[in-house]
């Protein structure tokens, strides 16, 4: 029986083979990241079409790839026979999630091979707490790379049992990339992208490119403007089909992997629901007073100091690394000053005094969840005041996103891979901030 991939959505599919049938990244309705992200097509896979699933695989945390709403709604019959694959995390919240819900759990190790059943065999590789999974049928192979950022393609490459037959691979940006106006910056991050396939074809040489985890459209009046630069999948094919098999899947297309296929409309009707969203929702969030912000900060305040050796930051303020950022709160009308140490340290700033500007929602969720800050930069509802602006707020969110992963001060610094990854992370930032002081407005309306 020939591999076939029922292409559900976005980052989401199902892989077929042997009788095997393994689902990837499910995302099948719904906003994500603070409702700000949603699909630019209609989904036609099921609940029910989850009934005899063996596996689903679950890349990373970010709701476009693990969406509990999505699982919640598949019965809770079918969750008992469906087995939920996921990276081993220092924390196993995600696994133990899933448990909950009544699926089966496995966890992967990074870089283990592991057989599932009927020959199907899957690698899983951790990068930054994304992964990629690499899967082995009797017929073919398949890298799916979804999110990770930055990897090294060539050293994952050599480290595969096979060659790679189908690259899967994410096509535009996924989070903020330029305030409203600034055309050439969003455009940077898109051709971005395009590099960074360009390196991943070179390193995997596939016989057949599947474009995907892009297909989703800013549906937010603060970041509706990212739309304007996004890579859009006519330009994918057009710009990679020379040297390569280029296939593109709609919700609800099956393809039977080896075969020649016509994309020409599925082409034609994402552009064609591309064009469908000329404007944002009509989406309100509630303010948050600045006296709930105030109480949010102080208990988040002592949960850091629980959980941290946060003296050991102290250098780096002396050393004027860490700065106390400016926070313009659209819906208030007002601005705050927050430090990693002490929180909210003052009120009343004006526009023209701020670094940063969004909503005290999303002040809120930031102040609530380790993830928030990173929820933000992804969904793009923000704009930067000042050159650097969103920089700045990285040395008082990332400490707990970290804890929210299992980590502390200062045992993480001890860890090898995550101090690798931590200094890779800084060095990404201070390059963006580089690039926005030599670019960036001052301030934007």
């Amino acid at each position: 029986m020939a591999d076939e991939i029922l292409w559900i959505n976005h980052a989401g599919y199902e892989l077929r083979s042997c009788g095997v049938r393994l689902v990837h990244d499910p995302w099948l309705e719904g906003l994500a990241f603070d409702r700000g992200w949603a699909l630019v097509s209609p989904t036609k896979y099921g609940y029910d079409d989850f009934r005899g699933v063996d596996y689903i695989w679950l890349s990373h945390e970010h709701p476009d790839h693990f969406s509990p709403p999505v699982l919640r709604k598949i019965p809770e019959e079918i969750r008992r026979s469906i087995t939920i694959l996921y990276q081993r995390t220092r924390d196993g919240r995600v696994v133990e999630f899933c448990r909950k819900m009544g699926f089966q759990t496995q966890e992967l190790s990074d870089g283990d091979r592991m057989t599932l059943k009927n020959g199907l065999a899957i690698t899983c590789g951790v990068v930054d707490g994304d992964s990629w999974l690499f899967a082995e049928t009797p017929e073919f192979t398949y890298f799916n790379a979804n999110d990770c950022v930055g990897a090294d393609w060539s050293e994952i490459a050599k480290s595969l049992r096979k060659p790679v037959d189908v690259l899967l691979t994410q096509f535009s940006y996924a989070n903020w990339v330029g305030n409203p106006g600034e055309t050439e910056r969003m455009a940077e991050g898109a051709d971005e992208k395009l590099r960074e396939m360009e390196q991943q074809l070179a390193a995997f040489r596939p016989r057949v490119l599947i474009p995907f985890a892009s297909f989703v459209w800013f549906c937010r009046d603060e970041n509706f403007h990212l739309n304007q630069a996004v890579n859009r999948i006519d330009r994918i094919y057009d710009r990679f089909r020379k040297d390569r098999q280029v296939v593109i899947l709609y919700p609800g297309d099956l393809y039977r992997v080896g075969e020649k296929r016509d994309s020409a409309d599925a082409i034609a009707r994402y552009l064609a629901d591309w064009q469908s969203h000329d404007r944002p929702m009509q989406l309100r969030d509630d303010s948050v007073p600045l006296k709930e912000l105030q109480r949010l900060s102080t208990v988040h305040q002592r949960k850091l100091k629980q959980k941290n050796a946060m003296w050991l930051l102290r250098p780096l303020v002396w050393a004027g690394y860490i700065a106390a950022v400016s926070i313009y709160l659209r819906d208030l009308s007002s601005g705050i000053r927050y430090s990693v140490f002490g929180g909210i340290q003052a009120g009343g700033l004006a526009r023209s005094e701020c670094d940063v500007e969004f909503s005290s929602s999303s002040f809120a969720n930031m102040l609530n969840n380790g993830y928030g800050y990173q929820t933000l930069h992804v969904s793009g509802r923000y704009r930067e005041l000042r050159p650097g602006g969103f920089v700045r707020l990285s040395p008082h969110f990332a400490i707990p996103l970290e804890n929210e992963q299992g980590f502390s001060l200062p045992g993480m610094l001890f860890r090898k891979d995550h101090l690798v990854s931590l200094v890779r992370r800084a060095l990404h930032q201070q390059a963006r901030l580089r690039g926005a002081v030599r670019s960036g407005p001052q301030i934007s309306a």
